[in-house]
């Protein structure tokens, strides 16, 4: 599992109208490039989306099911290819929030996100891409909500 954390000085509200906007995402992450809900409404758990991808020339889409909101303090979904399941958690702090995201694989993926991760077409090292990636996409989000 990966986790990356960030002191941003900013309300929970605000923080939780960025991570939990699906299609907007791609604005902060070095890898997704946004969503688009599919069915359910919008943020809640059970709510589907297909999300986008890219890393380098390779572009691909995962579908997801969002599985936890605690209104301005949890949202979660999962992925169903890769059996990721990615969290952001808001803890008021001072003035601001700490902003927590985690990546956690929860099965074993399939079998064509298997060989794509093995074959190094989305970068070798995947894990510690991905926790990269957490960094940076908060410290956009910092950045932005900061600004």
């Amino acid at each position: 599992m990966e986790t990356a954390s960030a002191y941003i000085e900013a309300t929970p509200v605000s923080v939780w109208k960025v991570v939990s906007d699906i299609e907007g995402m791609g604005r902060f992450s070095p890898e997704n490039t946004g969503g688009t809900w599919t069915s359910g409404t919008p943020g809640t758990v059970g709510a589907k989306f297909k999300g986008t991808n890219k890393h380098g020339l390779i572009r691909w889409s995962t579908h997801c099911t969002v599985v936890d909101v605690v209104d301005c303090r949890k949202f979660s979904f999962e992925s169903d290819e890769p059996k990721a399941r990615w969290t952001y958690v808001l803890e008021p702090s001072g003035t601001g929030t700490v902003l927590t995201e985690t990546r956690e694989i929860y099965a074993t993926p399939a079998l064509y996100v298997r060989m794509m991760s093995v074959s190094g077409l989305l970068g070798r090292g995947r894990d510690q891409l991905m926790q990269t990636g957490m960094e940076t996409t908060l410290a956009r989000i910092k950045a932005f909500l900061e600004s």
